[in-house]
């Protein structure tokens, strides 16, 4: 059996920001997705896939 790991606060902090940064990335492509299917077309999806890109760019560098 191995020895429990720990955890410090403030890898417990960049857990957390990671997590909501994944999360915001899921509520980003959802609504690209939503504004997609109701006809919408590049003028309201462009600056949302700019900022999907945003937090994607950040969650790599995060892990790199």
């Amino acid at each position: 059996m191995s020895a429990p790991r720990q955890v410090t606060v403030a890898s417990v902090a960049e857990l957390k920001a990671q997590l909501a940064a994944a999360l915001a990335a899921k509520a980003i492509a959802e609504a690209i997705a939503s504004y997609q299917e109701a006809g919408y077309g590049s003028l309201v999806t462009t600056p949302l896939h700019d900022a999907l890109a945003n937090v994607n760019f950040s969650l790599r560098q995060v892990k790199s």
